[in-house]
């Protein structure tokens, strides 16, 4: 029977907004797919999210990125880069609104030690979770299956009543791996609470 259920941040919980991402390309005259290499397509950014380098290493790298992209110095991007996670999907943040209480409602996250302030906060988002677990705090990222049997732990349940929602393959086979169910979620909502329903997961 399932007692705690855990959300991914970026593409569950949020969505990544490609209209906000073109619009910075285009101010800034970036070529296509330049603000999720420079974000995430770093060895930085493997770093950052475990805890590894400070954050300053990881945003230092960013902006370099970007500015090797623009051709030139592109400071002011720095200021309008978290816009493109603050598109909310309604649907599931009702759904884990709903679940609270009859369930523990957890957040798995790979993300940097900003994503409590800088995402979660100006999102209204802080109600909604029972606990974070945020990788750059924890020092492991999914899909590796530690980060997902310390979730389990800090929910106070065994991991075969955990189930973890992600928006990635790889992290949906690591919470399966570390005894959870799991469900990939690629945005069809209707097929979310089909799975959820599945596995008797009520609200």
């Amino acid at each position: 029977m399932i007692r705690a259920v855990f959300f991914d941040f970026g593409g569950v919980i949020a969505r990544l907004d490609r209209d906000e991402i073109r619009r910075l390309e285009t101010k800034f005259g970036l070529p296509e797919g330049a603000v999720l290499k420079a974000l995430y397509g770093t060895p930085e950014w493997r770093e950052v999210e475990v805890g590894r380098i400070p954050e300053d290493g990881w945003l230092r790298a960013v902006g370099e990125k970007l500015d090797e992209f623009a051709g030139r110095p592109i400071p002011a991007i720095r200021d309008e880069w978290a816009s493109i996670w603050r598109s909310l999907d309604k649907d599931v943040v009702e759904l884990a609104e709903r679940l609270k209480g009859p369930y523990v409602v957890g957040l798995i996250s790979n993300s940097t030690l900003r994503l409590e302030k800088e995402l979660i906060e100006p999102n209204g988002l802080s109600h909604l979770f029972d606990l974070v677990v945020n990788s750059a705090r924890v020092g492991v990222a999914k899909p590796d299956p530690r980060i997902y049997r310390l979730a389990a732990r800090r929910a106070g349940v065994e991991p075969r009543g955990c189930l973890h929602i992600d928006d990635l393959p790889a992290n949906v086979d690591g919470a399966r791996a570390a005894g959870f169910q799991a469900i990939h979620y690629a945005g069809n909502f209707s097929a979310l609470v089909n799975e959820l329903r599945r596995l008797q997961v009520s609200w």
